[in-house]
């Protein structure tokens, strides 16, 4: 006879971690007796039980080590795993003993992932998939980011849900941020990054080679057909760049190639302008789709539109491979502004590309056109521009109407000078009636959401009602008293010192009778920057005695110091800031020159916006006159501007126009001289 003990009786087990139970056989009979341990069932097969036979003499205990390893595969699913052994006596086979302990499997997450291609090819962009996969018995998250420092990269969803045992895909965009004409392919390498929840995150390289639009077979082709080809290459050239290049429906831009023998189709080009509007109102991006009809086009072509925008609309994204200042040979840099042309390619089948425009939330109506201007061909070495004619489809140009009305509601967030006490910030709900006696009582609420730099929410005001950060506020029927058509809510932040730039939104929570997923198709939220305290920090210093003497020399010095935004702000970040310091000094000072550090006009000092964590040091020489007077050295902030021209504006040779923003954002600081 014999008796077996399994310790522990149960235990937690982590697929792909080793876990061991302890086997205990006492032999209670009379003879020496030799046993084989092994184990059944599911989890025979991820078990290695070492010495697997003992010889145990009369009352005496052996043990033995059983260690258990699930594999790693996802097929362990939580929840209890019996984990069984039999005992076979050697002399006796038929009455062995079951012994058994619970397993119970913890969960984990063995994710994967892979992009595919890893190498891109392209003049302008390209789309890959990343694909991850989840091997493990529980669902988790991977968070999914991108960098590159030349490309843009986008992914359709930035973090991916993965159950266990799945798989989910993640598309790809790439895009090159600008268009390279001629030159060799330049590779541009990115990485995405698969951060999982709780898991070492996952580095995936990739690279993205750009060809210039005028391919090196065109260059040999050019070549290699002697003179008349390199005539043709200097017209290439320029007409890849699309300037001023001689030539009509009938004209060819370049003299005709010897070995021509029949002259190539004329291709026919109209345009198409296509607004989807579709559920889209004031202030959401409207998309516009510039499809051109084109017959007869050889393959490696390119077409340039001329497209006009209304003032309201602001383009913000678009698909063309270049944008190209009319009738210039100027490849632009910088941000296109309406009357420019869009280029895109003919090739792979392509006849298309989309522009994305912002659109203000007020309601707006206008017109996108679009006019083909030019079309460039390359066939056997020899360029060829077509142009608008007068009597030709081609050059006619094509409209999309674009009619957004405004939201039932909607929202501002505003900053308004502060008096003493005043609020930080000022949001204002316009309520678009109708007009037509249908328009109801109604009681509209939102949620307030500061930036992390903000404790919450000190005080409202004009809320009807208001519980932490949601705000509640009635409208009433009557059209012709302001308060029912517009609402004015002043919000004080706790506390007045934190010192922070960040985004402050509003967005709709709760209006009567729609029920509490369709909030967002009647109230439009609104985003604005929370500027707490001050932006930019005035320190004012002087190296003066108490009790300086007639004619001794006193400098002041002004460090102007940045507040680092936080990782969502992009406001005000793509062009420059200037700020206006005013400098008060009392009688007794006497400048000694201009001060170093800015410019100074009417005792108006201006300077460039600093970068945050580098100050703008200026520094202010005075010589102390007689009569002595004391008082104070005061820098206040009383301008401070914004300039949306970027460098890339500047090289193309164009300027945009600065706007104000409040000029207490600067700090004002002040010592005592005498």
């Amino acid at each position: 006879m014999a008796t077996v003990d399994i310790e522990p009786a149960s235990l937690a087990v982590t697929p792909g971690e080793p876990e061991v139970l302890t086997l205990t056989v006492r032999n209670d009979g009379a003879d020496v007796e030799a046993f084989h341990l092994t184990a059944v069932d599911d989890a025979a097969a991820y078990v290695v039980i070492e010495p697997d036979t003992i010889l145990v003499r009369p009352g005496e205990t052996v043990r033995a080590a059983a260690t258990l390893t699930l594999d790693d595969t996802g097929r362990w699913r939580l929840g209890d795993l019996i984990v069984r052994f039999h005992i076979v006596p050697a002399g006796q086979p038929d009455a062995f003993l079951v012994v058994e302990a619970i397993a119970m499997v913890q969960s984990f997450s063995d994710v994967s992932a892979m992009l595919s291609p890893p190498d891109l090819e392209g003049r302008r962009s390209g789309v890959a998939e990343v694909t991850i996969a989840n091997a493990g018995n529980a669902h988790t998250n991977a968070e999914v980011s991108v960098s590159a420092g030349e490309l843009a990269l986008f992914v359709d969803q930035s973090r991916a849900a993965l159950p266990a045992h799945s798989t989910e895909s993640v598309k790809l965009s790439v895009r090159a941020r600008s268009l390279r004409w001629r030159g060799e392919p330049t590779q541009h390498p990115f990485v995405v990054t698969v951060a999982p929840e709780g898991g070492q995150a996952i580095s995936l390289d990739g690279t993205f080679t750009q060809l210039p639009i005028l391919a090196r077979w065109a260059l040999g082709a050019a070549i290699s057909a002697g003179a008349v080809a390199v005539v043709a290459l200097v017209v290439w050239l320029g007409a890849v760049a699309l300037g001023g290049v001689p030539g009509s429906a009938s004209t060819p831009s370049a003299t005709p190639s010897a070995t021509s023998e029949t002259p190539q189709p004329e291709p026919d080009v109209r345009m198409v302008v296509v607004a989807t509007t579709d559920e889209v109102r004031a202030g959401d991006p409207v998309a516009v789709s510039l499809e051109p009809v084109i017959e007869e086009a050889p393959a490696n072509s390119l077409l340039a539109m001329e497209v006009e925008w209304p003032e309201g609309l602001v383009l913000a994204d678009d698909e063309c491979e270049a944008w190209v200042e009319p009738d210039t040979d100027l490849v632009l840099e910088g941000r296109p502004r309406s009357g420019d042309e869009c280029v895109i390619e003919l090739a792979g089948g392509r006849r298309d590309a989309e522009l994305t425009f912002a659109t203000p939330p007020a309601g707006f109506v206008g017109e996108v056109t679009a006019r083909a201007n030019r079309l460039v061909t390359l066939a056997s070495g020899e360029a060829t521009t077509l142009e608008t004619g007068p009597d030709a489809d081609f050059g006619t140009a094509a409209a999309a109407d674009i009619t957004l009305p405004p939201y039932p509601f909607w929202m501002e967030v505003i900053d308004l000078e502060p008096s003493d006490g005043g609020p930080d910030a000022t949001v204002i709900i316009h309520h678009a009636l109708r007009g037509d006696g249908t328009d109801q009582e109604v009681t509209m609420a939102f949620q307030i959401v500061p930036p992390a730099f903000v404790a919450g929410i000190l005080d409202t005001d004009v809320c009807d009602e208001r519980e932490d950060t949601n705000c509640v506020v009635y409208f009433g029927t009557d059209a012709d008293e302001e308060r029912n058509t517009t609402r004015q809510i002043d919000v004080w932040f706790d506390p007045h010192d934190a010192r922070g730039v960040g985004p402050l939104s509003v967005e709709g929570s709760s209006l009567t009778d729609v029920p509490a997923n369709e909030v967002d198709r009647w109230i439009r939220g609104a985003e604005g920057l929370l500027v707490s305290e001050r932006m930019f920090d005035v320190d004012v210093r002087l190296d003066s005695d108490e009790d300086p003497g007639q004619d001794e020399t006193v400098t002041a010095t002004i460090d102007v110091t940045a507040v680092e935004p936080t990782g969502e702000v992009t406001a005000y970040t793509e062009g420059s800031l200037t700020l206006g310091l005013e400098l008060n000094w009392p009688a007794g000072l006497v400048p000694v020159g201009p001060p170093a550090g800015c410019a100074l006009v009417d005792r108006v000092c201006t300077l460039a916006g600093p970068d945050p964590g580098t100050p703008a040091t200026i520094t202010m020489r005075f010589v102390v006159a007689d009569p002595f007077d004391a008082g104070e050295v005061r820098a206040s902030g009383v301008t401070l501007s914004y300039d949306p021209t970027t460098a890339a504006d500047r090289r193309d040779g164009r300027t945009r126009p600065a706007v104000g923003l409040p000029h207490h954002w600067i700090d004002s600081d002040a010592e005592w001289f005498g």
